[in-house]
């Protein structure tokens, strides 16, 4: 296939030529797909008459010189003008500016740790200050000594971060000047080289409690009782003690029957075996019980971010990435699902394209000028394809190894111009919802193409079509809960989707471990990507997240990445 390979190359110098140089005077790229005569795929297939531009570079140089070859085999130098170097992006760009400089390393002698599921991290030592980003439970930093609120709220002082900000010892975040802050069970911190930043699981069993703290015996009682009584009210059932049975705790189940005392998470006996004969127990029935604020009550199908197994006594428990406990035998593992688009650099570049077909089929053409078959493509396949040609009346895709594929069976983005306003360095996002893909680009070069599921159709009550326009990506998370009660989808919450990059009101790009249906529509209005792609864009969009943050805000100084949605 030498022959074949070379026929390609040369027909894509040609195409190259003709185009110059791409506008922001780099490398040219492809970008309208040529069309190339069929003849010229057959193994060992001459080029046709004429004269051909090739490109040839020195070995170990970095310059390139084209020539003109003839018919003849002569040669003619057609080396160009010296080209213009690429825009280069400013130095800041993408960096979070704070006001204040950072501290010096030696005014960071207290130790720190954020306490709170979420700490606020602001621009000044006050509370109306704008809040640049926050830190997630667990995360420790040595922080100046207090620092006085210069406005109100936050009594016991902030504190300096290395990087830049404050945070407010009475919004979560912990000191002490002599050790570290203990802190039992530590949530685990984020994977940050993982297209999967946690563990997940999967709630089985409706109305799970989750706790804030491991519980005591009789808090698991009570729990246990006002779990049966919200069960009654899902199902319809009698509510506890409609039969006579007293409604001490229903039927015993999970709730435990005051065996489980000494193995609460502080190591004391059950308080009622300490009381008084004849004084009455707790009111299991109205007890409050620390739960987790935002979720209480778990329901069957709702995904959790978990850490480590707990073992208290009898019990197991499940610490989530946002400091809660669930119990063990309420949650199933989840085999997070992933997709990956492509970045493109020198040898991949555009026209690329995915398969759309399940009976697409890689092709070339024999010495008989017969198509033959040399594999199946799955579809959301990446093909890097050349040019397009003709054959039987049918048009094929040429790709990169000189193979064939039927357009008809590709989704081929189109290259889109620089967007007004936008720098010629400046990075921005183009998602297309007639073809369900996205491209990143660096000025006027594309730099990551990939699949995605954008808004499925929803009815006018209750629509989930994603919008139209052009946004700037205002904050940026490692990870956020994303939760709603649709009328067709039921109530659904999915804790800690990755890498999620919101740019209009609750609509974000995020990654999506739940399913693999990139290229058709899906979600409820988002941009779902597979987490690879979403971790890709997540750390290559603006503003840039410093070390040790969750979450990062946009300000004047610090904007996000231009975002573009279109039919």
């Amino acid at each position: 296939m030498s022959g074949l390979r070379d026929t390609v190359w040369i027909t894509a110098a040609v195409s190259l030529a003709l185009l110059g140089c791409g506008p922001s005077g780099g490398e040219a790229q492809r970008t309208t797909p040529e069309v190339t005569p069929a003849s010229t795929l057959r193994p060992g297939a001459p080029v046709e008459g004429g004269s051909s531009t090739v490109v040839v570079a020195e070995a170990g140089g970095d310059e390139a010189t084209s020539a003109t070859v003839g018919t003849d085999g002569t040669t003619t130098d057609t080396t160009g003008p010296e080209e213009e170097l690429e825009p280069v992006a400013p130095e800041s760009y993408g960096k979070v500016v704070y006001t204040s400089d950072p501290p010096p390393e030696e005014e960071l002698t207290v130790h720190g740790l954020a306490g709170y599921e979420v700490v606020a991290i602001y621009d000044q030592p006050d509370l109306s200050s704008d809040k640049l980003g926050y830190l997630r439970i667990g995360t420790r930093f040595m922080v100046t000594p207090k620092i006085d609120d210069a406005g109100e709220g936050c009594k016991k002082g902030f504190h300096g971060l290395p990087m830049g900000g404050y945070v407010c010892a009475s919004k979560g975040w912990v000191v002490d000047a002599e050790r570290p802050p203990f802190m039992p069970h530590a949530p685990p911190k984020p994977r940050l080289d993982d297209a999967h930043p946690y563990d997940y699981g999967y709630v089985r069993r409706w109305n799970s409690p989750m706790w804030w703290r491991v519980p005591t015996a009789d808090e698991l009682k009570a729990a246990e009782l006002q779990r049966a009584v919200r069960e009654a009210e899902r199902t319809g059932a009698p509510p506890p003690g409609a039969n006579g049975d007293g409604g001490d705790g229903g039927d015993g189940g999970d709730g435990g029957d005051g065996g489980d005392a000494e193995d609460v998470a502080d190591g004391s006996g059950d308080a009622a075996a300490d009381e008084p004969a004849g004084e009455p127990g707790p009111d299991l029935a109205s007890m409050k019980l620390p739960l987790s604020p935002g979720s209480p009550w778990l329901e069957r199908g709702f995904f959790l971010s978990l850490g480590e197994k707990i073992r208290e006594g009898s019990r197991s428990y499940r610490r989530t990435a946002r400091g809660a406990y669930v119990e063990a035998n309420a949650l199933s593992g989840y085999d997070a699902k992933d997709y990956k688009g492509i970045a493109l650099d020198d040898e991949i570049a555009f026209p690329v394209a995915f398969v759309k077909s399940k009976k697409s089929k890689l092709l070339e053409l024999n010495d008989e000028d017969k198509l033959k078959v040399v594999k199946a493509l799955e579809r959301r396949d990446f093909v890097d394809v050349n040019e397009e040609t003709e054959i039987g009346g049918k048009a094929y895709m040429i790709t990169a190894e000189g193979k064939l594929v039927r357009k008809d069976d590709l989704m081929i983005p189109e290259l889109q111009p620089l967007p007004a306003g936008v720098e010629p360095w400046e990075r921005w996002i183009d998602v297309s919802l007639s073809t369900q893909m996205l491209v990143a680009y660096e000025g006027t070069r594309p730099v990551y193409v990939t699949l995605v599921s954008t808004g499925k159709k929803g009815s006018k009550e209750e629509p989930f079509d994603t919008p139209t326009g052009r946004w700037r990506i205002y904050s940026k998370h490692i990870s956020s809960t994303m939760d709603g009660n649709t009328a067709s989808d039921g109530s659904y919450s999915i804790q800690d989707v990755p890498w999620t990059m919101f740019f209009y009101g609750s609509y974000a790009l995020h990654g999506a471990f739940w399913h693999r249906s990139f290229g058709r529509v899906r979600s409820h209005g988002c941009v779902n990507l597979g987490p690879s792609d979403a971790r890709w864009l997540f750390f290559w969009t603006t503003p840039f997240l410093p070390e040790g943050w969750h979450g990062v805000h946009a300000t004047d100084e610090s904007p996000g990445t231009t975002v573009i949605v279109r039919e």
